[in-house]
């Protein structure tokens, strides 16, 4: 990779996901994934960062009243297409956790492009992909 392009400057990124009730997706986030919220600010609340050292996902109250603030999983408008793709150093470890946590996910899955994966769905349907790609 060169390091001439803005990337050498960049620190991290994160994953925004609008969200129907930002209290439901922070325990899960939590509890289910066991990311951190350290806040949730707004009045009334509206936004939370799921965050751990290396991954985050901000998440924004929506209006589902309003097609342009209600969530909008990449699943609902292309096929097969997940919403945020984390890569691990230990999917044993993350499949342990999801299992402890008493999370839904799909069994680890072995793909053509050399990536086993494991696949959780959050409540608004946003696809979580957890790859270890040797």
């Amino acid at each position: 990779m060169s390091d001439t392009g803005i990337g050498s400057h960049f620190i991290s990124c994160a994953a925004v996901f609008v969200v129907a009730d930002i209290h439901r997706s922070v325990a899960f986030y939590r509890d289910q994934l066991g990311f951190e919220i350290a806040q949730i600010w707004g009045e009334p609340p509206s936004f939370a960062i799921a965050d751990t050292p290396r991954a985050s996902i901000m998440l924004k109250q929506g209006n589902c009243e309003t097609d342009s603030n209600a969530p909008a999983a990449n699943t609902d408008r292309v096929g097969g297409l997940w919403d945020v793709y984390i890569w691990v150093q230990d999917l044993e470890a993350v499949k342990s956790f999801l299992i402890g946590a008493n999370t839904a996910h799909a069994e680890p899955e072995e793909m053509s492009y050399g990536c086993t994966e494991i696949v959780v769905t959050d409540p608004d349907g946003y696809l979580i992909c957890f790859g270890y790609c040797p």
